[in-house]
């Protein structure tokens, strides 16, 4: 796509644009293309244009419009796969130099090419072919090569670019090649009238975030806005308990900590364990005294029987079986000994032996630990909580106006806070539509099925969603970045040139993703300012001189 425009519509802009005589010699204002800051060699070929400047020729040395300029000057701007030339140069005589200033700028990241080598081919016209180039910018983005045509008529111009990063030719259509300067002067079109031109110098664009983009028709899919946060699957949370009473130990190597990955199986802690029914201390202590006791009666019960059946008072049986019960509390009092005791043992020796492992039962990360090592702990209490973030939910509210209109659900998408892109859902991944509308929200949850195997997304997070609903449609479209309010208008800023732009108020239709339909306003094939669309509206109202620093 080319723009071209004379020298004094390109004058206008610049004025538009804050600056100030485009003749004078100041380097802070205007255009000025010196003779002296042109690097090209001369070259035997005669097709090949290094031809000496001519000293008549003073005034192509400008790019701006001067009061009496000899020749008209051309503007183009051209649109290509990876660049954006705009061009100034005065019109093309036979025999005399005409000096380009060609801006160009790579379309990623809208920055100046900074090196390579700019070739200028005139071509056509039955006359041979004539090539005059320039190695190297003079300053970051505006290559200086300088045309000196040998012969007249209509002829192609194509300006090739070959860098490291670019390799591009923007085939500018067809030029005149006028036998003198009055010819030129006498073929000059009239100047239209310009009305509501924005002025904004590369110079300008190239210090800012800034980025333009062609409107095309894209498929944009009818969608319904609600809200939506991330849940966790109830399958993907477990909380591991203590498989029986015991003292906690680290396993071997370091003690597990809240954040750590974790395999299914992995040992957290180990546990050294001690005989059901005594789990604690003061229970074992209990069982010892309570057999000491039982003793004791048994021992004074026996101590009473053996003089009554010396006497014949007593049979023998009862005395036996006073004995009987004797040994039997003995022994209880050496195994509640022999309990406690072990007990002691384990908890000085931090379970060295009769130890459990109690491992993770999920894959996942350990979100919270409700014990430390050493911990005493009776079974089934809590020891940690493991998370698999690998799958989520994404729970979408979908508002009670809308809920008619999800018969046909294909898919969903949303941003969560401060990222940068998109989360785009498929219609494959829905799970259910609840049957029921929340009666605090009003709301009806829609749930689809997450892939978090990069372990971008958290549950918890909340974030405007859209349900894509009915059928695509292809539309006009540009990036939602484009479009700002200005004082209660949806507008976007349409690049007419380089360095002017155009103010459109437009009507807005769906928002798909990163993109918005345009109803009315732009059209297809036109380029809007998609990032620092901002700075332009600034410029278009700022007093200050913002093609200051505009030297070439």
């Amino acid at each position: 796509m080319n723009v071209r425009l004379n020298l004094a519509l390109h004058g206008l802009l610049l004025a538009l644009a804050g600056c100030s005589d485009p003749g004078e010699a100041n380097p802070e204002h205007g255009h000025e293309h010196g003779a002296d800051e042109h690097d090209h060699a001369a070259n035997e070929n005669p097709s090949v244009g290094h031809a000496p400047h001519d000293d008549d020729d003073d005034h192509a040395a400008h790019g701006h419009a001067h009061d009496t300029p000899e020749r008209p000057s051309e503007v183009v701007t051209h649109w290509g796969e990876s660049t954006q030339l705009f061009v100034e140069f005065p019109a093309l005589v036979v025999g005399r130099d005409s000096r380009f200033a060609a801006h160009l700028t790579g379309l990623v990241g809208h920055v100046a090419v900074d090196s390579g080598v700019v070739l200028v081919e005139l071509s056509g016209g039955e006359f041979p072919v004539e090539r005059f180039s320039v190695d190297g910018p003079s300053v970051p983005g505006i290559f200086r090569p300088v045309v000196r045509p040998l012969y007249g008529g209509t002829r192609n111009l194509a300006i090739r670019l070959t860098s490291d990063s670019h390799t591009e030719t923007h085939d500018l259509g067809s030029f005149t090649v006028f036998a003198s300067p009055r010819d030129a002067m006498t073929a000059a079109p009239e100047e239209p009238e310009l009305e509501g031109q924005i002025g904004y110098l590369l110079e300008q664009q190239w210090r800012v975030s800034f980025a333009v983009e062609e409107v095309t028709e894209r498929t944009m899919r009818p969608n319904i806005p609600a809200f939506a946060s991330l849940v966790q699957p109830s399958d993907s949370v477990t909380v591991v308990t203590a498989p029986q009473d015991g003292r906690l130990v680290t396993a071997a190597g370091a003690p597990p900590v809240v954040g750590q990955s974790v395999g299914e199986g992995a040992v957290l802690f180990q546990m050294t364990t001690v005989p059901q029914g005594d789990g604690d201390p003061a229970g074992l202590d209990l069982a010892v005294e309570q057999s000491q006791i039982r003793v004791a009666a048994a021992q004074r019960e026996v101590e009473r029987l053996a003089p009554l059946l010396t006497q014949g008072v007593i049979p023998e049986r009862r005395l036996d079986e006073a004995r009987s019960e004797l040994a039997d509390a003995e022994a209880e009092l050496r195994s509640a000994n022999r309990r406690r005791s072990g007990f002691s043992q384990n908890q000085r020796v931090g379970g060295a032996r009769d130890t459990l492992d109690v491992p993770a039962p999920i894959n996942g990360t350990i979100a919270e630990l409700f014990v430390s090592p050493g911990t005493w702990v009776s079974q089934g209490d809590p020891v940690a909580r493991i998370v698999n973030t690998e799958r989520l939910i994404l729970s979408v509210g979908v508002p009670e106006a809308y809920v008619n209109r999800l018969q046909a659900i294909s898919g969903a998408w949303f941003r969560p806070e401060r990222a940068a892109a998109i989360v785009e859902v498929p219609g494959s991944s829905l799970i259910s539509i609840a049957t029921e509308i929340d009666d605090e929200s009003r709301t009806l949850p829609v749930r689809f099925a997450i892939d978090n195997q990069a372990g971008q997304l958290f549950a918890g997070m909340r974030a405007p969603a859209h349900l894509v609903v009915d059928e695509p449609r292809q539309a006009a479209a540009v990036p939602l970045t484009s479009v700002i309010d200005d004082a209660g208008t949806d507008v976007v800023f349409v690049q007419t040139g380089g360095e002017s732009f155009e103010r459109r108020a437009v009507r807005l239709g769906i928002q798909d993703g990163d993109y918005i339909e345009i109803i009315e306003g732009v059209a297809p094939g036109e380029w809007v300012v998609a990032v620092g669309a901002y700075s332009v509206k600034l410029a278009s109202t700022s007093t200050e001189s913002i093609g200051h620093g505009h030297a070439h």
